[in-house]
């Protein structure tokens, strides 16, 4: 069984290559509007693959695995996408599954594009190019069992409350913009995973005081009309279908 929850593509490719070697049920956390039971068969691997959050994951994948029944679970296996560096995100994701008694996980961090343009600049094409053939590479060692786990140290485990504690802060939907570039196609409205967004007067309004912060909305906007405060106006967007049609 694998369950997934994607903002720009990347988590749901490595979802979609994982369901092509294992098969079993795919499931996509943003199809769900309330949480589910699911039930694995005996000896089956449950796969969870999502992105990193601020050393943890987002709050939509937290919520919807904390609230969620998983039934005869004997191994997990957790694929956490990042742009660069996981630091404690295992740390998070292992107190996560075992305070609902669930097993300990494997887990592994599979360096991709960065999609968070709030923080990071989003590389050129080329670069982008490099890394998606380098975490394909990755990918399929993983998926070969011959890629070793992530497993940070003591001191970064320490620090890893602290960090995502800046999650929360960065949760708040007041810094997003629409500029007048906006052809008021509603698109940012549909692929919003936590419904924080409706169309008023053709035009996007963000409707809830805090978000999953994924930026699917800002990446997704054909027309770049999207920004978050200040720091992403001048930045590249970035889509995993976007950059893997230049790529593969």
């Amino acid at each position: 069984m694998i369950i997934y929850y994607s903002s720009t593509g990347n988590s749901k490719h490595v979802a979609l290559r994982l369901h092509e070697t294992f098969k079993g049920d795919l499931i996509d956390v943003c199809s769900f509007e309330k949480p589910a039971s699911f039930y694995l068969e005996d000896n089956e691997t449950l796969y969870l693959v999502t992105f990193n959050c601020f050393w943890g994951i987002s709050n939509q994948m937290e919520t919807f695995i904390q609230k969620s029944e998983f039934c005869n679970v004997s191994k997990i296996i957790v694929i956490i996408t990042c742009g660069g560096y996981l630091g404690g995100g295992d740390a998070f994701i292992e107190k996560l599954l075992l305070d609902k008694g669930l097993p300990k996980p494997i887990v592994y961090s599979l360096v991709m594009v960065t999609n968070y343009s709030i923080l990071h600049n989003i590389p050129s094409l080329e670069a982008q190019k490099k890394k998606v053939i380098h975490a394909e590479k990755v990918l399929s060692k993983i998926i070969q069992g011959t890629q070793k786990p992530y497993h940070s140290n003591w001191l970064i485990r320490q620090l890893t409350p602290k960090i995502h504690a800046e999650y929360e802060k960065s949760r708040i939907t007041s810094p997003f913009t629409v500029n007048s570039s906006c052809i008021s196609c509603g698109l940012c409205k549909k692929k919003c995973p936590v419904h924080a967004i409706e169309m008023k007067e053709n035009k996007p309004f963000w409707v809830l005081p805090k978000c999953d912060n994924c930026l699917c909305c800002l990446h997704h906007c054909p027309v770049e009309a999207i920004n978050y405060g200040d720091s992403t106006g001048k930045r590249l967007r970035y889509t995993y279908e976007s950059c893997s049609q230049r790529v593969l």
